[in-house]
């Protein structure tokens, strides 16, 4: 059978509201009537009664920080949902899984029905839509069961790295937060670690886009500086720095090469040279082709430098110096460069590594 227990937390919700009002009704008798004994007893028996409506209310719906109403939550793939179809429990269904082309299977519906990309609300209207051929005026229910299209990752120098479903328009700050905060050791740089090609409800997929590593000052953040507190997006990676790691100044070598390698900058290192120390470039690399994501200071956006590797090789002309944090991509046969990325950047050595499905 269906779950009902959302739909009982959202009648306890409107209870609330009307008993706030009630209360906000009695405060106002009380205080055109000073001292009034009466009055003080059925404030505070009303007060008792919220109180205890509240309780109810905190333990069904709010366990956590990061749980939260999601009227505006857009269903993804892989997610759980149940579709309630009002006094008919052979169309109704629980459990249904939302397939990774973001579709799901309905009775009586020979076709997938999208699901991808709509609120519960949405998809419930859509869904009495295409019953109406079979029933007369149905009412339908959609509830997210399981949030599983968009885990953003926090690790790190944090007290407690996690992985969790973005809900709701989140910042920075929140997702540190979920973490119980940075740890002792950590230094003065959080990190954002992106994968632009990855769709979402709001952009489209850019099929030229790499990953992309934007650094914020940690105090700046903590501060709720606007700048250092964007809001995150779906299956970002979050890494916030221990003060050893901030010290070291590096470039990041990814994709068709031997080895993919972290290069220390502390002296001036070339494209070429650091290529090399990656063990040169592996079968099939376009050379002629290669990009530098370099972020723009002070600013969300990365700029996109494209070196002609090959020809640089040829005339010793035009090769350039390593900026920290930029990432070197060698296209070719590989696809997931942002997997590459991350593996690259997150070494064994990291403190709180949550499970990552490279």
């Amino acid at each position: 059978m269906p779950d009902f227990s959302r739909v009982k937390v959202k009648v306890f919700e409107y209870y609330l509201q009307y008993n706030l009002a009630i209360i906000m009704n009695i405060q106002s008798i009380h205080q055109s009537r000073a001292k009034s004994k009466i009055s003080k007893f059925i404030l505070l028996s009303f007060m008792s009664l919220l109180s205890l409506n509240a309780t109810y209310v905190y333990g069904q719906q709010v366990a956590s920080l990061n749980e939260t109403k999601n009227e505006n939550y857009r269903i993804g793939p892989g997610d759980v949902i149940d579709i309630i179809i009002s006094k008919n429990e052979t169309l109704s269904r629980s459990g249904v899984q939302v397939s990774n082309e973001g579709t799901i299977q309905l009775a009586m519906l020979d076709d997938d029905f999208p699901a991808a990309c709509r609120t519960e609300k949405e998809l419930a209207e859509q869904i009495k839509e295409k019953y109406k051929k079979y029933l007369i005026n149905p009412y339908v229910i959609v509830a997210v069961k399981e949030f599983n299209s968009t885990p953003v990752t926090l690790m790190g120098e944090v007290n407690t790295p996690t992985r969790f479903p973005l809900k709701r328009p989140t910042r920075l700050l929140d997702v540190i937060t979920l973490g119980n905060g940075p740890g002792v050791k950590a230094g003065n740089v959080v990190q954002i670690i992106r994968d632009p090609n990855l769709a979402n409800c709001q952009q489209k997929v850019s099929t030229e886009a790499t990953a992309q590593l934007i650094n914020f000052t940690l105090t700046e953040t903590l501060k709720g500086d606007e700048q250092a507190n964007p809001f995150v997006q779906a299956g970002d990676v979050i890494r916030v720095l221990q003060a050893e790691e901030v010290k070291k100044v590096q470039a990041y070598i990814t994709g068709n090469v031997k080895s993919s390698i972290t290069v220390d900058l502390k002296d001036p290192v070339t494209l070429t040279q650091a290529v090399a120390m990656a063990g040169g470039v592996a079968d099939g690399a376009q050379t002629e082709k290669v990009k530098i994501s370099r972020q723009i200071p002070g600013s969300l956006n990365t700029t996109a430098i494209l070196i002609n590797l090959k020809e640089v090789s040829k005339t010793n002309k035009g090769d350039i110096l390593l900026q920290p944090n930029d990432i070197v991509e060698i296209p070719g046969p590989k696809k997931n460069i942002f997997k590459d990325v991350l593996k690259t950047i997150i070494t064994t050595g990291t403190r709180g590594i949550v499970p990552i499905p490279f």
